[in-house]
C-alpha cells in the first residue's frame, strides 16, 4: 500500500521541487492525498519536506538526522496491533498456561476483546507451524522451540499484524530490555570478518534479533532440542566464537546445543566473502551442490533466452546461496522483504525481467512460490552482476589526441578513461596529429590540439591539464552519445514491429483479462503468436504485474517463443482495472528468438517512456497509429 514513505522515496530521487500533480501521477493517488502524505511525514519526522510555489522538496540531511536519532524510551503502541503482539509475547514467554481473564486485566480490556484478538492470533501462529491450545479459560502456545523463536522475532520487529518490515534493532533492545544489543552488531561483524564471512545490513539486523531472542529464551530456561540440530562441523569454530562474544556482552553462558543453533543461524544469514574459493571447508558448508547445479541450469537458460551472458563462478555461487535461503524461508512460511522504495521494477526494468525469468524457473524446479519481494532480491544479484560486466559494443569509443611530451599523454588518457567509465572507453591514444583522418573509428575525440582532418564525430578541445569543467564536458558528451545509440537502436527496432493493424482504441472500463484477450487477438490475427500465447502472458502476470502507476501496462511472456516479434497497442477511453491499477495504455509484446539481441535496449527504452505519467498521457491521447508512433519516437 502506498504511504508517505513512498512519497519520501520519490522526493529523494532528485534535489528539485516536485509538483503535487507530478507526485500524484507517480503514486497513482489524488493531489489531496499527496497533501495528506506531506502532513503525515511532517508528523512522523518533523519538517523534512519544504513546500513552495514550485512544489515539494525533500531536506535529505534533515531526514537522515531524524532517522539516526534514538527512539524515545517508554511505552510504545497501545492499539489493537500492539495488544495482539503483547498477547503473543506473553504466550511465547510463559512457562505454563495463561488465563484469558489475566490477559484482559493486564491490558485493561474486556474478555470479549481478548476473544476477538485470539481469533486473529490463530491464523497468525499457524503460519509458523504453531497452534493455540485451550482448556476452558487457560491458553497455551504449542509447537517446537525454533518455531516459537521465529514467531517471537516477528513480534519484536513490530510486524506481527502490520505490513512486514525490516527489523528495528532499537525496538528489539527496548522490548527485551537488553541495552547491550545496540553495540552488539558491530562486534558481531568483527568476529565474522575474522572467519571471512560477511553479512549485509538487512541480514545483520535479522541475525542480531535472532541472537537476542536466543539470549532471552536461555535466560528463561528455554532451549532448542539438540537432537534436531545437524550443522556442518566446518562452522563450529565461528559459532563458538560468536557464543563467546554473547557470553561477554550479555553475561549468558551459551549451552552446547545453542552453539549448534548459532551455526545454523550463520548458515542462513551469513555468506562467505569469497564463495568461488570452493576448497575452503567454510565455503563448502554454505554451498549446496544441488542448488549450485540448479542455478547453473537456470542461468544457462537465461543466457540462451536473452543473449546476456551472466555465467560467472562468483555470481552463480552467491545466487545459489540466495536460492537456498529463499527455499528455506518458503519452507518456514517466510519471505524476504524489500525496504520501501527499493524496487527495481521501474528503475531497471530489464534487470527486473531477468529476475522474473529466474524466479519462474526456481518455482518450476522447487514447487515453491516466489514473492514479489523475493524477485526484487534476485534482481539485486542480477543487477550487481550486470554492473560488473562491460559490454564494449554498447560503450562509447573515445580517441584521445595529445602530442607526446614526456608522459603527459598517459596521465591525460587515464583521466579521460576515469571520466567516461561506465558509458565509454578510451580506444586509442594518438600522439601524432597526422594519424587523425576522416576514417578514424571513434564516437568521440578528445584533443589538446586543432584537428584539420577530423572525422564527422563530436570533438572536445581541452588543455594539457584537464580542468573539472573539461571532465564534466567529456562525461556529459559521452552520456549523450551513449543515449543516442540506444535511442537509435530502439527507434529502428520499434518502427519494424509496430504495425497499423496491431493498433486499436478500446472503450475501456473492463478488467485485465478482457483487455489481455483483446490485445492477444490482434497478435494472433496477424500470425505473430499461437493459441498458447494468451495463457503464457497470464502466467507472467501472476508472477508480477506488468502494470505501472503511470497508467501503462506492458504484458508479455517470459520465454521468447513468438513466430515473429510485434507489439499490439490498445488505448483505452476509460481506464482498465489492472488488478487494482487503472491502465489506459496497453502495449503487449510478443518476442521471437531472433530479436533477442535488440531486446534489452528496446525493453529499457520503452519502459522508461511508459513509467512517466506525462508521457503515458500523451501517448494515450493519440487518435491514430501514425500519431502514436510519432509520439513514441519523439520520446525515445
Amino acid at each position: 500500500m502506498t504511504s508517505f514513505e513512498d512519497l519520501l522515496q520519490i522526493l529523494s530521487e532528485e534535489p528539485r521541487p516536485f509538483s503535487s500533480g507530478e507526485l500524484a501521477a507517480r503514486l497513482g493517488v489524488s493531489t489531496r492525498t499527496i497533501r495528506n502524505y506531506v502532513t503525515a511525514a511532517s508528523e512522523h519526522y518533523g519538517r523534512v519536506i519544504a513546500s513552495s510555489h514550485s512544489g515539494y522538496r525533500l531536506d535529505a540531511c534533515a531526514l537522515a538526522r531524524v532517522r539516526l536519532r534514538p527512539a524515545p524510551a517508554g511505552p510504545r503502541d497501545d492499539g489493537p496491533e500492539a495488544r495482539l503482539a503483547h498477547i503473543l509475547r506473553v504466550l511465547v514467554a510463559a512457562q505454563g498456561p495463561v488465563s484469558v481473564f489475566d490477559l484482559a486485566e493486564q491490558l485493561h480490556v474486556s474478555e470479549s476483546t481478548i476473544e476477538a484478538d485470539l481469533g486473529k492470533a490463530r491464523p497468525l501462529v499457524a503460519q509458523f507451524g504453531l497452534r493455540l491450545a485451550r482448556d476452558h479459560e487457560r491458553l497455551s502456545l504449542q509447537g517446537e522451540e525454533p518455531a516459537q523463536r521465529r514467531l517471537m522475532r516477528r513480534i519484536l520487529t513490530g510486524a506481527a499484524v502490520r505490513r512486514p518490515q525490516f527489523i528495528d534493532v532499537e525496538e528489539v533492545a527496548h522490548r527485551l530490555q537488553e541495552p547491550e544489543l545496540l553495540g552488539f552488531k558491530k562486534q558481531l561483524r568483527e568476529v565474522l570478518d575474522d572467519f571471512q564471512l560477511s553479512i549485509n545490513e538487512w541480514t545483520a539486523d535479522e541475525l542480531v534479533a535472532h541472537i537476542a531472542i536466543m539470549v532471552d529464551r536461555v535466560r528463561h530456561g528455554r532451549s532448542v532440542d539438540a537432537s534436531r540440530l545437524t550443522p556442518d562441523d566446518a562452522l563450529a569454530p565461528v559459532s563458538r566464537a560468536v557464543s563467546e562474544l554473547v557470553a561477554r556482552v550479555f553475561g549468558v553462558q551459551v549451552p552446547e546445543r545453542e552453539v549448534a543453533y548459532l551455526a545454523l543461524l550463520l548458515l542462513t544469514k551469513a555468506a562467505p566473502a569469497y564463495p568461488e574459493e570452493t576448497s575452503s571447508p567454510e565455503v563448502r558448508a554454505f554451498l549446496d551442490e544441488h542448488y549450485l547445479a540448479m542455478v547453473t541450469r537456470i542461468v544457462a537458460k537465461l543466457n540462451n533466452n536473452y543473449l546476456v551472458d551472466l555465467s560467472d563462478e562468483r555470481f552463480i555461487a552467491f545466487l545459489a546461496m540466495h536460492v537456498r535461503s529463499l527455499v528455506q524461508r518458503a519452507a518456514q512460511h517466510g519471505s524476504a522483504r524489500i525496504p520501501v522504495g527499493q524496487s527495481v521494477k521501474n528503475t531497471h526494468p530489464l534487470v527486473h525481467e531477468l529476475a522474473v525469468f529466474i524466479a519462474r524457473h526456481i518455482q518450476l524446479e522447487t514447487g515453491i512460490e516466489v514473492s514479489e519481494d523475493e524477485i526484487g532480491f534476485i534482481a539485486f544479484h542480477v543487477g550487481g552482476r550486470l554492473l560488473s560486466m562491460h559490454a564494449q559494443d554498447d560503450e562509447v569509443a573515445v580517441a584521445v589526441v595529445v602530442p607526446r611530451y614526456y608522459d603527459v599523454h598517459v596521465s591525460l588518457a587515464h583521466a579521460v578513461e576515469a571520466a567516461v567509465a561506465g558509458t565509454g572507453r578510451v580506444d586509442r591514444v594518438i600522439t601524432d596529429v597526422e594519424d587523425v583522418g576522416p576514417d578514424l573509428s571513434a564516437d568521440l575525440i578528445v584533443t589538446t590540439v586543432p584537428l584539420p582532418r577530423a572525422p564527422d564525430v563530436p570533438v572536445i578541445r581541452t588543455g594539457l591539464l584537464l580542468t573539472d569543467a573539461d571532465l564534466e564536458r567529456i562525461r556529459e558528451m559521452t552520456a549523450n552519445i551513449a543515449a543516442g545509440h540506444k535511442r537509435f537502436k530502439a527507434a529502428a527496432w520499434l518502427t519494424t514491429v509496430m504495425e497499423p493493424e496491431l493498433f486499436t482504441r478500446i472503450p475501456g472500463g473492463q478488467d485485465r483479462d478482457t483487455a489481455l484477450e483483446t490485445a492477444a487477438s490482434l497478435l494472433a490475427r496477424a500470425g505473430a503468436v499461437g493459441p498458447e500465447f494468451l495463457d503464457q502472458v497470464k502466467e507472467r502476470e501472476r508472477l508480477s504485474t506488468t502494470a505501472f502507476a503511470s497508467g501503462a501496462a506492458i504484458p508479455h511472456t517470459i520465454e521468447m517463443t513468438a513466430a515473429r516479434t510485434a507489439i499490439a497497442v490498445c488505448l483505452a477511453d476509460r481506464p482498465v482495472d489492472w488488478g487494482g491499477t487503472p491502465v489506459k495504455l496497453i502495449a503487449m509484446l510478443c518476442l521471437s528468438a531472433d530479436s533477442r539481441d535488440a531486446f534489452g535496449d528496446v525493453f529499457d527504452a520503452v519502459i522508461k517512456a511508459l513509467v512517466d505519467p506525462a508521457k503515458v498521457a500523451r501517448l494515450a491521447a493519440a487518435d491514430s497509429y501514425d500519431a502514436f508512433v510519432a509520439t513514441m519516437l519523439d520520446m525515445l
